[in-house]
């Protein structure tokens, strides 16, 4: 694997800027940053979708979930820290009155698009995460595009999710949505089959791609968009630049997005 990387960092050099990959904040930015200790940031959040549009990258991912009593709220879960349960086992109420680290709440879907819509150059990413049920599935995502519709959030918004069945059901309520499948692992699906489901994305770990680093030219062919997953290092990106993805998602956008600027290295 570091030999792997070294000869590609050897030939990343020569590829031009118009070959670089688009950067994603994961989760909008998940870790607090060391150059701003007065702004603590924790992952999908409004202050760490806020740091994500001030770096003028292509998109913030975020997260939604469902609570026990069937309303969807910006997390990623399914543990709450501190009260150490399970976002499925807590009421709406018992979700927002949490104080996550840094003193921060949980988003509340409005909250969220509304602090979107002042930055619409930046796209958002809603992951939508396994539920219990193909119930709770169909559930969270009537109403979260229910609400993307009444707020007009349909051309700032893509929709990701590791469940077919949710892919599915994001075409079947709006059959103009973008779509990324999520997958991880060496057995990830081809991009011959991404095309046949609908799928407008495919979002795998550098795991999938690099065991099937052939996807990303067959992916293309197809219309079918790539992003790759986690891109926390100067190697990962720079396999993402020699081998033509489109997307790199990090937990860190503000490095990824200046060492891809400016090729300033960065570590982990």
């Amino acid at each position: 694997m570091k030999t792997l990387f070294t000869l590609v960092a050897a030939a990343v050099i020569s590829i031009s800027a118009a070959a670089q990959p688009l950067v994603v904040g994961h989760r909008g930015c998940r870790f607090n940053t060391p150059d701003k200790p007065d702004t603590p940031l924790y992952e999908n959040t409004l202050a760490a979708l806020k740091f994500a549009q001030g770096l003028g990258i292509y998109a913030a991912e975020f997260d939604v979930q469902l609570t026990a009593d069937n309303k969807p709220i910006v997390f990623h879960g399914p543990i709450v820290p501190g009260v150490k349960k399970d976002i499925h086992t807590m009421t709406f109420d018992e979700a927002r009155a949490v104080k996550l680290p840094g003193g921060h709440r949980m988003p509340t879907l409005e909250e969220w698009f509304k602090q979107a819509r002042k930055h619409p150059e930046t796209k958002i990413i809603c992951e939508f995460k396994k539920q219990p049920t193909p119930e709770n599935e169909t559930s969270i995502i009537e109403q979260t595009i229910a609400i993307v519709r009444k707020m007009k959030m349909q051309d700032q918004i893509e929709y990701t999710t590791f469940s077919e069945w949710a892919c599915s059901e994001i075409k079947r309520v709006d059959p103009k949505a973008k779509v990324l499948f999520l997958e991880s692992g060496v057995f990830v699906h081809t991009p011959e089959y991404c095309k046949e489901k609908g799928y407008d994305g495919m979002s795998y770990d550098l795991n999938g791609f690099l065991n099937h680093p052939d996807y990303v030219a067959r992916a293309k062919a197809l219309g079918i968009e790539t992003t790759l997953w986690l891109a926390n290092d100067w190697q990962v990106v720079d396999w993402a630049l020699l081998n033509g993805i489109d997307f790199v998602s990090s937990d860190h956008p503000e490095k990824v997005k200046a060492y891809l600027d400016g090729m300033v290295p960065f570590s982990k």
